[in-house]
């Protein structure tokens, strides 16, 4: 087992890192019914690995499940509406010194539990999305190809960047703790979205007519800008909507069933709205904006 600590999303820790060179399976591993994905239907980075076992129709080979909405002192918890039915564990936290009894690092989704070694195999949202959109895919039910092999090297070089410009830049932005990283952070989010408007403006998904894995890098980010983003964490220089390219992109991509039913848009305003005290400490839930989508 390696268990990575990268950080976290919360203040003064870093942020999640992307790592796409350590494999979490080898060929020989690709085991139908072995695995259960822990994740949080709040967590973008949960979201990409969610995002290709849907389209891809894994959910027959691996498990899943959503840790509660609400981070607690405890960190992520399991609750009766969204229990831990395969370790029977409360928290998120017993289930990593339940893999190792030493482990003191970030706890954090996703995770991708193995329970025939009872461990966790993976807690890198990078890596495991690749692998399951590769070495997964011949056992698909649908066999969409989102790393096509002639497109790899753009993807994985696309998919650090927006991680680093787009997914983890809101962060950045919403957690800025002086006008100055607030400001700093927002620049390059915002030039950032213009770019991909652009990018978009002749082209239907990132990579030309066909869906990749660099679409579900960036799509997660985007479905949570106007429920969250844009008030939350004040990234709202420019409304997402605004985007005409970027935001016709997304519109046609949440109009896929399979998409769509990855997206909780009320779960996910109880965890922001709830979960981060040091930006809304009354805990008060939004009852908007209405999503036209």
């Amino acid at each position: 087992m390696a268990i990575l600590d990268k950080g976290t999303w919360y203040p003064n820790r870093n942020l999640q890192d992307l790592v796409v060179e350590d494999s979490f399976l080898n060929s020989a591993s690709v085991e139908a019914g072995r695995y259960h994905l822990y994740m949080s239907h709040a967590c973008p980075f949960a979201h990409r690995v969610y995002l290709v076992v849907k389209l891809l129709g894994l959910e027959h080979l691996i498990s899943v499940s959503s840790v509660a909405a609400t981070r607690t002192e405890d960190g992520w918890v399991f609750d009766q509406e969204y229990p831990d039915d395969i370790n029977h564990q409360q928290s998120l936290t017993s289930l990593y010194t339940q893999a190792d009894a030493t482990y003191s690092g970030r706890v954090s989704v996703p995770i991708l539990w193995d329970k025939w070694q009872n461990t966790i195999v993976s807690n890198d949202s990078a890596s495991m999305a690749m692998d399951l959109a590769t070495k997964w895919l011949p056992l698909a039910k649908n066999t969409i190809e989102l790393v096509p092999e002639n497109l790899k090297e753009e993807i994985i070089s696309l998919n650090t960047w927006l991680h680093a410009n787009v997914n983890r830049k809101v962060y950045h932005v919403g957690f800025a703790a002086d006008q100055l990283a607030y400001d700093t952070a927002n620049d390059v989010l915002f030039s950032s979205l213009d770019e991909l408007d652009q990018r978009l403006k002749d082209s239907r998904y990132l990579h030309g007519n066909q869906i990749t894995l660099s679409d579900l890098f960036l799509l997660p980010t985007l479905v949570r800008f106007e429920s969250v983003y844009e008030v939350h964490f004040k990234a709202n220089k420019k409304p997402i909507m605004f985007y005409q390219h970027l935001y016709r992109y997304m519109l046609e991509l949440v109009a896929e069933t399979n998409i769509r039913d990855t997206i909780d848009i009320e779960y996910t305003k109880t965890h922001y709205y709830c979960s981060h005290k040091h930006i809304n400490p009354t805990g008060i839930v939004p009852t908007g904006p209405h999503i036209a989508w």
